[in-house]
């Protein structure tokens, strides 16, 4: 019986937010540059746009799209607004609405972004006066800017018999109207292609034709053709019979409609060209074609004239097209003097410039003297020549056209010729014989395209047989090359001639589809470049209505007359139509039509640029064709490119996640939703087996070949297309022009030709839409597909025997293993042309190939069993020769129709008991934590590696990444594959936790059920389901861990989500390091400094990095519990008036950190202030573990703990001990203790100068008492024992900290909650109190540490003027042994700005910021060093072996590496003083306040993709230079993320006054 009861499956799908994270700057990543939207008709959808705050358009971000987001109509230009909001988010911004309708979208996004360059982040403050750019940059002018237009498609959603038609459903015929007679006999064509199982049929166009009686030259676009009617019937009446035939289609044959829509041409016979020669490109409103039709116009009169010239009309050989090109060239290119339009004039120049030359008082302006005067050669004349022609632009439009400027051109002369007018004219034919060389030049080349581009076209017309003119003579009528133009009479006298000469439409091989080759930019006509339609003129559009008026609206008009009628269109010659054009007139068909399904084939060779067709058209699919592949290999390629994933692909359920959709349609209504990633994806694809432009297979390859072909389109996940004959066999292809012969009418459709085969394939491929897993295999001159439903897993498998021309008839095939699978039979076939065999002769129906359908006999199917368990072995049918098409269902054996649904359930149920040290043991654990409690490691993966942690998290930081790329290729799936290893592991390891918390022990058996039903399914499945259950189960985990740490900062977003988690993570029990020797507990927690390194035995906890974390990582997350425990364990063990630096579970710890006790004293601060307990805590019992805080006791001994004192009583033993002075040697002093450290450095000394400043000071020059406490330990460098950076002295954060505690607890004398002295005594004997002390700590400070930026403020300060190396900051230390390294600029002092800030004058602090921002600030950290500092050394390799005593063996740990957690005190004493600083402002003060807030967030864009994509779920220790990553840095450390917390929850409380100024502008 199942120990979790699953619930029922909902009936509905869920709302979907389609989810759309947007890079830095706004603009959408580039996997995602085509995002299509599919559109159900039973699920609600919903896009959501996504930017982290603190990215580049962070700032007033406003999305602008034009889908309609008030309901009213769309319209292409009309942008609506939309602001992002911060939502429930604290990091990151939204904007989303609700999609209802199809359609091709566009949308940008605005911002505001602080005007000016970087230089403000460099240290540009050098004295008193300058201005301070750290507070001027927020008053800085806002510049708007926006970005580049992107798009979204949504498919229109598409019904028949009142069920939706998935495009992948479509199975779609073209089919020829002239063909079909008359519109009134053609319901039993429509009948037949319905029985055939075709749901879509596409009409070639059927408006009145043209003169060469092509369907795609068409004469009248607003008439149907006459030949489609019987008898006199007005263009209205044949409207209405096309709307009735439609009509049937639909309702009783179960047919969509499709038709051609041509745009980019006309006929050249087209009547209403006589009235509006302007809507051509002719030589009045396109100039720069007139040499173009010059040399065509020769060249007509070349053809006629042959013979005059003494050659022979018959072209046979390439000799003979050598000798027509020479004859070209004598008497047609040379007689037109073409040069001349390219050339210019030099005697007309000549003289223009004479003239200029007494008339012109134009100068050349200095610094083009100078330029002049620099250059010589080619640049020099390059020169000339763009200054002398200036503006004056030439499209070859006229002879002679190019001029220079004469003007510029006499200013010019009179600088080289010094004022003397004839050398001037001299000196100028010379320069313009060199401009005219270029032109020569150019003219040169363009004749040199002619010559080859005519060559090329005689000789495919003329020497290949498949050409029309082949065979036939140079004559008037099959002319040397087909004319670019076409001269229309005009209706009316007094036209002129230019108006009437207009350019034929066609393309050009390999030009870009983007570009007008009829434009005034482009030689192509010129050049002969145009594959010229000699039927069809090319129509001129411009690329607005206004352009051309008349010819929009008549295209408008016979679109809108299509769209009423069709229920889609498929753009003719779409590649060569104006963009402009087709978008206007789509939109029009659109506002009739929302749902109208448009297709086209583009032929632009770019999958860029059928991108951009795709996107400003919103074509819904792109035609492919079959026929295309030239072998069995390619047509499997191309089967696998259009479409599905692969079998066994990664559930896209792991993708979604639980959220909510805000409707501001319906009143701000919360909406439960499943929020996805937008996956980029290829345009969508309609598999032709054959369209009505390509030969048939007869032709190409075999008539046997027809069905393979057939089966291999139906089996390709998209929609399908045929060609009505192709089923019929028709032995070649039509000519649309030339066949006047009409369809048969076939009673019994499906005994003709593949009739039969090719219905099932057609029913079974709308059958199989949903069927979106695919797998193609290639062997020889077999191509099997495999379509599996991704939730059933019942599949359809074909194979399919190709028939290539030359393939050979038996090829090898390893027949299929189906594991864990039954077959059974759907159908077999082959086919089998007449031998020999002829279509039957007849002058008015068509027929194709006799032919016969042979029924394959019932294949053999065995199952066997191996080692990988249970499998069908599927074997072909005998006669399976080429031409043959096997169809098989499979099923899963023993497989759980729900298995999806069962194992993305009851995961909350069984979690609903984990305690966060439960979770800390199910979701982390790295190798030596589970070795030192359950005793096994963590898992390695072969090829892989070793995963990061032992728990959920380990494996979940590959799986996302996995899942969303499916990357079935990936080691871990392969190795899932191979076994149930990592099944059992997951499973296994949670029994053995379940010891420590019994609370474990459901998930334990919910893994176990599921892996159960995992370990049915064949091996290939197992990475799927394997990834499901791990998603699943980690978003419960995830969910559960949140529950249990409540509060504002925590739930605010998925940035805050992850950090938090890392409380989870670095909080735990191991054996070997509790927070008391003997424990209570055997799952008691303790934190971990860092992983992996800081894990286990007396590494593990330390003093300083406990409490530094600890209110981020325990107070923010409501982990009061854990707080307490940490700050009794630690106070427990005070001792010399100093928390332990190594707490080592109570039993040794370790006294040499000056600085961990001030930490502790923060952290007793914080928790009193955030937990519930209050002050109270301070009356807490705490037992000692050295009862007179001085003698070392053993643990066990009865003298331990023994004693106790309150909290109260250890924070004024800790003051009383360091004001009277603190000395000692270490216990247990020497190797055994450190092996590193001098005996020098065993000796504590701390003391307070109540004489001078009342700091803190202590330490010497051999040991390191503060955080940057690396101790150097090479031989080989001559550094063993000598500290990195000894810091003894007075350091700026222990002063920092000791005044924040000062200040508490002067305050809770003051209000009478302090129960103890009041005071401390002094080396001298007398008596300080508490105010006192604090009030010297406030006062010395500034003098102490402040570095001015004038020398001549020095003597106000206590500054050797020597040793200064950077200006405008805070030293270091004040005091220390080597008195340079006082004027070090670090990090440090963020802390003491941050808990102590009423010891900084706030203007020096901003100085200092500014500098720290440009000098210390990295991608991720803060530089432990400033750069210009000699002992600077970035790169940490605790490795290194060298002599160099600056970096061995990782001396360098503090001189340069940028570490994280300073990051948090950073930006925390950034937000403290800009807000102090602004808020003085007055009124501009709330307008700054947003930028403040971005400034702040753009410092953590870095960590949130740091932590969003580590494999430890955290952020590291340390980086090396700019973020580097360090190889020997904790990749998730307590205090990174437990800084940043803090910073982030004070960053919250900006949060409101922003949305104040937001919404008082909004």
């Amino acid at each position: 019986m199942s120990r979790f009861a699953t619930p029922n499956q909902p009936d509905r799908p869920p709302f979907m937010v389609w989810n759309l994270d947007l890079n830095e700057d706004g603009t959408t990543p580039k996997d995602k540059s085509f995002i299509r939207l599919p559109s159900v008709l039973s699920q609600s959808c919903a896009i959501r746009f996504r930017i982290l705050i603190g990215s580049t358009a962070s700032i007033d971000a406003t999305l602008h799209t034009n889908y309609p987001l008030d309901g009213s109509p769309y319209a292409r230009t009309k942008f609506h607004q939309k602001r992002f909001n911060f939502g429930s988010s604290q990091t990151e911004l939204i904007c989303e609405f609700r999609i209802q309708r199809p359609g091709p979208y566009q949308y940008y996004v605005s911002y505001k972004s602080v005007d000016g360059s970087d230089d403000d982040r460099t240290d540009s403050i050098s004295c008193a006066t300058d201005a301070n750019p750290t507070l001027d940059r927020i008053y800085r002018a806002f510049k708007s800017r926006r970005t580049p237009i992107s798009y979204f498609l949504v498919d229109p959603q598409l019904t028949l018999a009142g069920k939706p038609l998935p495009l992948d459903a479509i199975a779609l015929q073209s089919v020829s109207p002239k063909w079909l007679g008359p519109m009134k006999s053609w319901s039993p064509h429509l009948a037949a292609s319905s029985k055939m199982g075709y749901n879509m049929l596409h009409f070639i166009p059927m408006q009145q034709r043209g003169g060469s009686d092509s369907p795609y030259s068409l004469f009248n676009q607003l008439e149907l053709s006459d030949e489609l009617f019987e008898g006199k019937t007005t263009a209205e009446q044949k409207d209405q019979r096309l709307r009735e035939t439609l009509l049937e289609m639909v309702h009783k044959h179960r047919l969509l409609g499709v038709t051609d829509m041509v745009w980019n041409h006309t006929a050249y016979n087209s009547d209403w060209l006589r009235d509006h020669p302007e809507a051509g490109f002719n030589l009045e409103n396109s100039p720069h074609l007139r040499g173009a039709y010059e040399l065509d116009a020769a060249l007509v009169k070349f053809s006629r004239d042959l013979s005059a010239y003494g050659l022979d009309r018959m072209v046979h050989t390439p000799e003979d097209v050598d000798r027509l090109l020479k004859a070209v060239d004598e008497h047609v290119v040379q007689p037109l003097r073409l040069w001349e339009f390219y050339v210019i004039n030099v005697e007309t120049a000549v003289e223009a410039v004479r003239e200029a030359w007494d008339t012109a008082a134009e100068t050349i302006p200095a610094e083009d003297q100078l330029a002049l005067e620099k250059l010589s050669g080619d640049e020099r004349s390059e020169w000339l020549r763009a200054y002398m022609v200036g503006s004056n632009s030439h499209a070859l439009s006229t002879r002679f056209g190019r001029t220079i400027d004469p003007a510029r051109t006499a200013a010019v002369l009179r600088l080289l010729a010094h004022d003397d007018k004839d050398s001037a004219m001299v000196q100028l034919r010379g320069l313009l014989d060199l401009l005219n060389l270029v032109y020569y030049r150019e003219y040169d080349a363009d004749v040199a395209a002619i010559r080859t581009n005519i060559g090329e076209r005689v000789k495919y017309e003329r020497l290949d047989r498949g050409s029309w003119k082949f065979g036939k003579p140079v004559d008037s009528s099959f002319q040397i090359v087909d004319p670019l133009f076409t001269t229309v009479e005009a209706r009316t006298e007094g036209v002129p001639d230019d108006r009437l000469h207009l350019a034929n439409n066609g393309w050009i091989w390999g030009g870009n589809p983007l570009d007008n080759f009829a434009g005034p930019q482009s030689k192509a006509y010129l050049q002969r470049a145009v594959i010229v339609w000699g039927d069809c003129v090319k129509l001129n559009y411009g690329t607005c209505p206004q352009d051309s008026p008349w010819l929009w609206e008549h295209m408008r008009q016979y679109t809108l007359r299509m769209a009423r009628v069709f229920h889609g269109f498929r753009i003719d010659n779409c590649h060569s139509t104006p963009i402009e054009l087709a978008e206007y007139l789509l939109d029009e068909a659109r506002k009739i039509n929302p749902n109208l399904y448009v297709i086209a084939e583009l032929f632009t060779g770019s999958e860029d640029t059928d991108r951009v067709f795709v996107q400003r058209l919103g074509i819904n699919s792109l035609i492919r064709e079959a026929m295309q592949a030239w072998d069995s290999h390619e047509m499997s390629r191309l089967a696998h490119r259009h479409g599905g994933r692969p079998i066994g692909s990664l559930a896209i359920d792991c993708l979604g996640e639980p959220g909510v959709f805000v409707d501001d349609e319906h009143g701000a209504a919360h909406i439960d939703a499943v929020v996805a990633p937008l996956s980029g994806s290829l345009p969508h694809a309609m598999f032709f087996d054959c369209t009505h432009d390509n030969e048939v297979p007869a032709q190409k390859r075999t008539a046997e070949d027809a069905l393979p072909n057939a089966a291999i389109v139906a089996m390709t996940a998209c929609a399908s297309g045929s060609n009505r004959g192709y089923d019929e066999l028709y032995p070649e292809l039509l000519n649309v022009v030339h066949e006047h012969r009409r369809y048969a009418e076939l009673e019994d459709p499906l005994s003709v030709g593949l009739g039969e085969a090719k219905a099932k394939l057609n029913r079974l491929h709308a059958e199989i839409a949903q069927y979106q897993e695919v797998h193609v295999h290639h062997e020889t001159e077999y191509v099997t597909i495999h379509r599996v439903h991704p939730v059933t897993r019942e599949g359809v498998l074909m194979v399919a025997h190709c028939a290539f021309k030359g393939a050979p008839s038996q090829s090898h095939f390893d027949n299929p293993k189906l594991y864990g699978t039954a077959v059974t039979l759907e159908f077999a076939y082959r086919l089998r042309p007449e031998a020999g065999g002829h279509a039957p002769v007849d002058d008015s129906v068509l027929h194709g190939l006799p032919s016969q359908l042979e029924h394959l006999a019932a294949p053999p199917i065995h199952q066997h069993r191996d080692d990988r368990g249970m499998f069908t072995e599927l074997r072909l049918p005998e006669n399976f020769g080429p031409g043959s098409v096997l169809v098989v269902r499979t099923r899963l054996i023993d497989f759980k129709p729900n298995l999806d649904w069962k194992i993305r359930t009851c995961a909350d149920e069984a979690t609903a008991r984990l305690t966060l040290g439960a979770l800390n043991a199910v979701l982390y654990r790295c190798d030596a934590e589970e070795r030192d409690t359950i005793g096994e490691g963590v898992y390695d993966v072969p090829n892989m590696g070793t995963l990061a942690y032992c728990g959920i998290q380990g494996w979940y930081s590959h799986l996302k990444h996995i899942i969303p790329n499916n990357d079935l290729g990936h080691p871990l799936c392969g190795h899932l594959r191979q076994g149930y290893w990592a099944l059992d592991y997951v499973s296994g390891r949670l029994h053995k936790y379940s010891e420590y918390y019994p609370e474990i022990a459901p998930l334990a058996a919910w893994f176990e059920e599921r892996w159960a039903l995992v370990k049915r399914v064949p091996n290939f499945l197992v990475p799927r389901y394997f990834a499901l259950t791990m998603h699943t189960a980690y978003q419960a985990l995830v969910r559960r861990a949140l529950k249990l740490m409540p509060g504002k900062v925590v739930n605010s977003s998925r940035f805050t989500h992850e950090l938090a988690l890392t409380s989870v993570q670095l909080l735990g029990h191991v054996n070997s390091a509790g927070l008391r020797p003997i424990s209570e507990s055997k799952a008691d927690c303790s934190m971990s400094a860092g992983l992996p390194h800081f894990t286990t035995h007396h590494m593990r906890c330390w003093g300083r990095d406990v409490f530094i974390a600890m209110e981020g990582l325990l107070l923010a997350t409501g982990r009061f519990d854990e707080a307490r425990d940490h700050i009794i364990a630690f106070g427990s063990t005070l001792k010399h008036g100093l928390i332990p630096n190594l707490l080592d579970t109570g039993r040794f710890p370790r006294y040499n950190a000056r600085d961990a006790t001030w930490f502790w004293l923060q952290a007793v601060q914080a928790y009193s202030l955030h937990a519930p307990e209050g002050l109270g805590f301070l009356s807490v019992s705490v037992p000692r573990r050295f009862p007179d805080g001085e003698t070392f006791v053993e643990w066990d001994s009865d003298e331990a703990y023994s004693q106790s004192s309150t909290i109260a009583e250890l924070i004024h033993e800790i003051m009383v001990r360091h004001a009277q002075g603190i000395s000692f040697r270490e216990w247990n002093a020497g190797p055994a203790l450190d092996s590193q450290m001098r005996d020098e450095g065993f000796n504590v000394t701390i003391g307070v100068d109540f004489a001078s400043n009342g700091f803190v000071s202590g330490g010497n020059q051999w040991n390191c008492g503060t955080w940057m406490d690396k101790m150097g330990s090479s031989d080989k460098a001559g550094i063993r024992g000598v500290p990195a950076t000894p810091r003894d002295g007075a350091d700026v954060e222990i002063v920092g900290l000791q005044k924040s505690a000062l200040r508490w607890i002067s305050e809770l004398c003051n209000s009478g909650r302090w129960v103890l002295d009041d005071a401390v005594v002094a080396p001298d004997g007398s008596r300080v109190t508490y105010s006192q002390w604090n009030q010297l700590v406030h006062d010395s400070f500034e003098r102490y540490f402040w570095i001015p930026l004038d020398t001549q403020d020095d003597a106000e300060y206590h500054v050797n003027s020597a040793l200064v190396n950077r200006r405008g900051i805070y030293r270091d230390t004040y005091g220390s042994s080597t008195e340079w390294t006082d004027y070090q600029f670090r990090p440090n002092i963020a802390i003491a700005m941050t808990v102590a800030p009423e010891l900084f004058n706030p203007d020096h602090a901003l100085v200092c910021l500014h500098k720290m921002c440009a000098v210390l600030a990295a991608p991720l950290g803060m530089r432990t060093l400033d750069p210009l500092d000699m002992r600077y050394r970035p790169y940490y390799n605790n490795s290194d072996d060298s002599s160099d005593a600056l970096v061995a063996q990782g001396i360098n740990y503090h001189q340069g590496p940028e570490w994280l957690w300073l990051t948090g005190y950073y930006l925390r004493a950034l937000l403290r003083l800009m807000r102090a600083a602004v808020q003085k402002k007055g009124e501009e003060a709330e307008s700054a306040l947003r930028t403040v807030y971005h400034e702040l967030h753009a410092n953590m864009v870095n960590l949130k993709h740091h932590i969003a994509n580590s494999a430890y779920a955290g952020l590291p220790e340390l980086t090396n230079k700019d973020g580097a990553h360090c190889h020997d840095s904790c990749e998730s450390q307590a205090w990174s993320s437990g800084c940043l917390i803090v910073a982030l929850h004070e960053i919250s409380q900006l949060e409101v006054a922003v949305h104040k100024v937001l919404d008082s502008h909004a």
